[in-house]
């Protein structure tokens, strides 16, 4: 069935050239599409990138195509899986070299503070979305590419805190209890999210290098939710997070 369609066959599809190419994907956990690109923009001037951009059409609408130096790379905020996988699929089948995500978590290890930077160390994921791309895994875990992970702790050169652990992947955060954050927390996971092991299992059954860089948003393990007046304080202090986490994520990408 679909997964047997070819780069070729979905190009036609999609109506795109036949020699339609890109080189990396940067994703973003979020559903205020707009915001986003925003913030991308704002980080590639301030990279000092010469590029062109502009939102792909039909199906693709949910893409923002970025060229420069001669090279195309997509941009898509995607709020959990479903489509997610789709674009990471169609990604990889269209050239792209390193899948990256960025975006936010809710923070499970007691140690850490809200607007602390994570770095997954592999994401469990038991949906459909890594089921059906990573079929021979017995413990759900998720691995990104140690070498673009590296890329991305390079380029953050200590400037904020930065932990390395385990995450959770799942697709329903009102569904949540503070009993589940209780148990993720007392397995040893580091934070909770909705993208990473859509992430890391399309692009590893395609054998492209993906990694993830995520801020701790919501501290759920201490109580913290977006509803509190610490997380509303936070407002400004998030954005200067974000910049960062973008201005990472889309250098680590055009490298």
């Amino acid at each position: 069935m679909y997964k047997s369609f070819t780069a070729q066959e979905f190009k036609k599809m999609l109506s795109l050239p036949e020699d339609y190419r890109i080189d990396g994907l940067l994703t973003y956990g979020a559903w205020d599409e707009p915001k986003h690109h925003a913030k991308l923009r704002k980080a590639l001037d301030g990279l000092e990138i010469r590029y062109g951009s502009k939102v792909l059409g039909g199906f693709l609408q949910h893409a923002l195509e970025i060229e420069t130096g001669g090279k195309r790379y997509w941009f898509s905020v995607m709020y959990g899986g479903a489509l997610l996988s789709e674009y990471l699929h169609l990604a990889c089948l269209f050239g792209s070299k390193k899948n990256i995500h960025i975006g936010s978590c809710g923070g499970l290890y007691p140690e850490m503070e809200s607007l602390d930077l994570l770095m997954p160390t592999w994401s469990y994921g038991n949906e459909s979305t890594t089921r059906i791309y990573d079929r021979g895994s017995k413990d759900f875990k998720h691995y990104p590419d140690a070498g673009l992970s590296a890329e991305l702790d390079d380029k953050l050169g200590g400037r904020y805190p930065l932990r390395k652990g385990p995450v959770v992947s799942i697709q329903a955060m009102m569904g949540e209890t503070f009993d589940d954050v209780k148990f993720w927390s007392e397995q040893g996971y580091y934070g909770v999210e909705m993208e990473t092991a859509t992430v890391f299992s399309v692009s590893g059954y395609f054998g492209v290098p993906a990694s993830a860089l995520l801020y701790v948003s919501d501290n759920l393990i201490k109580g913290q939710t977006v509803h509190d007046a610490s997380h509303v304080m936070q407002a400004g202090q998030r954005d200067i997070v974000k910049d960062e986490v973008y201005k990472v994520g889309a250098s680590v990408l055009l490298s």
